[in-house]
């Protein structure tokens, strides 16, 4: 039985809301899929350096799943599985709309929902058969990058779907709450939201009576409904409710997504209490006009104002997720929203810098004005801001949502809002205490790294150029050039002992301490013996303690020298091979 391998990667970056678990529900339903079509398959979540890699590296095939800021991680794995020759697949929303980049690190990319798509390429793979039928697949051949069209599987029906099988994640604790899918879609059409363009900007419901028979399944059981907006269709919202309600199903606290428009529905509201809601994640997004018209969000701080009380009434927390750095933005507008959150009474909040995802059309027309700072795509996770603002600088925008977050979660307001919404709105508000001062604490570096990305001039600037020729006569070529604060370091020549020695003392003496991004073009080093291509190995592992990132990009044909079930001690170390 041939042995598939799922990995949803958790990023290195730390950002407040990361001891939030609950799996993406896409490997969970391919898994499924992979399964009843009767492959083995195992499924894992984490940062590599603490997945179990002696049993990954069994796999016949392994397919890695990528949002924005995790897709670092995944391109570090992937590079990792395909030095060990073991075929690697990426897709998720980053891989869809960076297609061309996620094939530099991996044999094969799924665009757009995979629920088509991956069995048909899985099978295609390890029959050994190239996948030119199958739609949204990419892949290389005789040296050239393809990219088959999307098709009319771009969007699929949901009632197709099987139950997605959350027992095939290993090594993971229990779940506080489970995730439970019954929509995709969204017709609003934000303009930094990537649902729209992934999803469409059509409705797609899951009959009520599948979403029923899924939810007994979880009797007296916490659940999120993870549609974009639970509430997009109310006449069906309310015949689920009525449904869990009549079935006794008894969800336990569950918590959903909606727009403030919901809680114009009394009906709704009242079936909502019925059925159990606990708490509500509606996207406030900001309390200026400007922004608001923007994002297009289509709503106002009335519409605003009156959904918090409205769900109050009926006994719902509210979390109120806002978006800094519009271009109607300024430090007192961070202010006032804090002010506001306090006085509205919102439960807690989620503060986060605007970040322009790809795929996007806030991406498009930023990377089109020249405002992106940086594609270090680990920091696209909504606390750290990657552009230049219109009313402010990138520093002003990173330290003020920080102190946000810091006003907003203080001791001072523990217990506002108990009388309102009970004890668990001064447990997760302590919680936020905790975590926002967790978060400035280990990144307090990241203020100092804007204000070098924006110094920088966006030229190439030469460091050295050597020629390395040690007693045995062999020769070796450095360069080294720096873009944006990112040091390019490449290398041709044979490698032997000698060669790396003096290779290491000239880059000790000549690279700073500490940098963001260091890459290693090795695509025309060869090595003298197998002893110096891991000797080779080990001196990368020592150049990574200088850098944040290390990425080393290798010849197609190389073989790296890399223990089968160890990846690479560096913490940030991707292997990266030239295009075929």
């Amino acid at each position: 039985m041939k042995k598939i391998v799922l990995i949803e990667p958790q990023s290195r970056a730390d950002h407040v809301y990361k001891s939030v678990r609950m799996p993406r529900l896409g490997l969970p339903l391919l898994g499924a899929q992979l399964k009843a079509a009767g492959y083995n398959v195992s499924l894992y979540m984490g940062q590599g350096a603490f997945l179990p890699w002696a049993k990954i590296v069994d796999a016949d095939l392994v397919g890695i799943s990528t949002t924005t800021s995790t897709s670092r991680e995944a391109y570090r794995m992937a590079g990792y599985l395909r030095s060990l020759h073991i075929p690697v697949v990426l897709g998720g929303i980053h891989a869809t709309y960076m297609p061309d980049e996620a094939m530099h690190y991996a044999d094969y990319v799924v665009r757009g929902e995979a629920d088509r798509i991956f069995l048909p390429l899985v099978n295609a793979v390890l029959s050994g058969v190239l996948p030119e039928d199958i739609p949204g697949a990419s892949y290389w051949h005789d040296g050239v990058l393809r990219h088959n069209p999307c098709g009319e599987l771009y969007q699929v029906d949901l009632n197709e779907l099987p139950l997605p099988d959350l027992t095939l994640a290993e090594g993971q604790k229990p779940l506080r709450s489970i995730p439970v899918m019954t929509s995709r879609g969204c017709p609003f059409n934000c303009t930094f939201c990537s649902v729209t363009p992934m999803f469409g900007r059509r409705y797609r419901f899951r009959d009520t009576d599948k979403v029923l028979e899924e939810l007994a399944l979880y009797r007296g059981r916490s659940v999120f409904f993870c549609d974009d907006n639970f509430t997009a269709n109310p006449a069906r919202s309310k015949q689920l409710l009525r449904g869990i309600i009549s079935e006794r199903i008894g969800l336990k606290g569950w918590g959903a997504q909606v727009r403030v428009d919901a809680a114009r529905d009394e009906e709704l509201l009242e079936l909502m209490r019925q059925a159990g809601a606990g708490i509500v994640y509606i996207g406030l997004e900001s309390i200026n006009p400007a922004t608001l018209e923007q994002y297009n969000k289509q709503q106002t701080v009335d519409d605003i104002i009156y959904a918090i009380q409205r769900f109050h009434k009926y006994g719902m927390r509210v979390h109120g997720m806002f978006v800094f750095g519009g271009d109607g933005d300024t430090i007192q507008t961070i202010r006032d929203t804090v002010d506001f959150a306090l006085k509205a009474r919102v439960d807690t909040v989620q503060f986060l810098t605007l970040t322009p995802l790809p795929g996007t059309p806030l991406f498009a027309q930023l990377e089109k004005e020249g405002r992106l700072l940086t594609k270090e795509w680990e920091l696209y996770d909504g606390h750290h801001a990657v552009f230049q603002p219109a009313q402010m600088t990138p520093e002003e925008l990173q330290r003020e949502t920080l102190l946000a977050f810091k006003r907003f979660y203080s001791l001072h307001n523990l217990l506002k809002n108990r009388a309102a919404t009970g004890w668990k709105t001064a447990f997760y508000r302590g919680m936020g205490w905790w975590q926002v001062r967790s978060f400035e604490r280990k990144n307090h570096w990241y203020v100092r790294q804007l204000e070098q990305m924006q110094n920088l001039e966006p030229r190439p600037v030469p460091l050295f150029y050597r020629l390395l020729t040690p007693a045995t006569g062999v020769a070796l070529s450095i360069s080294l050039t720096e873009v944006r604060g990112t040091l390019y370091l490449r290398l041709r020549g044979a490698v032997n002992r000698m060669a790396l020695l003096e290779l290491y003392k000239t880059l000790k003496a000549l690279l700073p301490r500490r940098c963001f991004h260091l890459v290693v073009n090795a695509e025309g080093v060869r090595f003298a013996s197998e002893q110096a291509a891991q000797n080779f190995s080990r001196f990368l592992e020592r150049l990574s303690e200088r850098a944040r990132r290390l990425q080393v990009i290798l010849a197609a044909e190389m073989n790296f020298p890399l223990k089968p079930g160890r990846q690479p001690k560096a913490p940030r170390f991707e292997l990266l091979y030239s295009k075929r």
